[in-house]
């Protein structure tokens, strides 16, 4: 956090607060404050400058912000926009050539873990920070449709994903501890026309959240059963530098294969941190092999 002290010109204290200086430090009001905001600025409402005046005055809980016209006269609103120079750069990386601005989010954290979507206001519940109570079957999915999003472009693609992450209520848990609905084949197209009715900035916030979580899947660090978990090593590929050498249909057709948990049905059914868990015991023994090998040889 980077404390704030602002004075004016006769030198008393006016605006006093602090303001974050990463992502994991604001709140989840926050994100989505600078999500909605910047939704508006991607449509031409609001410009980049009024963009970081916004999220500076929520931050220091000053209110609404002046109009654009006074923030360019105002004394107190310049200094304010210097201050937006000096302390919001860690929430946009540097703008395309159109000089928009480009969001950074890179939080593992959830910070929309409901929504409700369309005119009947239906609640759909996400999963919790690092998709820690995601079953395999609902990834696997979700990660499958992103994959075409990034590809295609077309927002249905993106839509079907959210479908997968954010879903209906249910009494009972499923085997990752979420209370909701499971997906069917017959059901999933309901379930994409409830995501299709979020709200723009909420579906760039969960798509900009998951590819977060994806990417710290396959890279970071995690303590499974007691024991960290090198991730990145069950993800180094065939070192071609292309990514992994396998994908998540592989794991499940493997693993449905070996039966070391059932029939692909129910490897769908297991949580996520349960199939990463299987995976580092699957590379660890295949590395014992591998090094019982090597003595054997010379």
């Amino acid at each position: 956090m980077t404390n704030i002290k602002f004075a004016d010109d006769n030198g008393d204290i006016r605006i006093t607060g602090d303001i974050p200086s990463s992502w994991e430090e604001m709140t989840a009001k926050q994100v989505q404050f600078v999500f909605r905001e910047y939704g508006r600025c991607l449509s031409g409402e609001i410009s980049p400058m009024m963009l970081s005046l916004e999220i500076i005055y929520n931050f220091l809980g000053l209110g609404r912000t002046p109009s654009e016209g006074a923030a360019k006269s105002s004394k107190i609103c310049q200094n304010l926009y210097i201050l937006c120079e000096q302390t919001l750069g860690f929430l946009f990386i540097k703008g395309d050539s159109d000089g928009m601005p480009r969001l950074s989010f890179n939080s593992v954290m959830n910070p929309l873990p409901a929504v409700r979507s369309g005119i009947a206001r239906t609640l759909l519940t996400g999963p919790a920070s690092l998709l820690q109570d995601l079953t395999f079957g609902e990834f696997r999915h979700a990660s499958a449709a992103l994959n075409a999003f990034f590809k295609s472009g077309d927002v249905s693609d993106l839509d079907e994903c959210i479908a997968f992450l954010y879903r209906r209520r249910a009494m009972k848990p499923n085997r990752a501890g979420r209370c909701v609905k499971p997906y069917t084949q017959t059901g999933i197209k309901a379930d994409i026309a409830l995501a299709a009715g979020i709200e723009d900035w909420q579906k760039n916030l969960i798509m900009m959240w998951f590819s977060a979580c994806i990417g710290y899947l396959q890279s970071g660090k995690l303590t499974l059963n007691g024991e960290e978990v090198d991730l990145s090593k069950l993800f180094a590929g065939d070192g071609s530098g292309k990514g992994p050498s396998f994908t998540w249909n592989d794991i499940l057709v493997q693993m449905a294969r070996e039966n070391t948990i059932g029939n692909m049905d129910r490897v769908d059914e297991e949580p996520l941190f349960s199939i990463l868990s299987i995976m580092w015991t699957n590379h660890k023994e295949a590395m014992k092999y591998e090094s019982a090998k090597k003595p054997a040889k010379s």
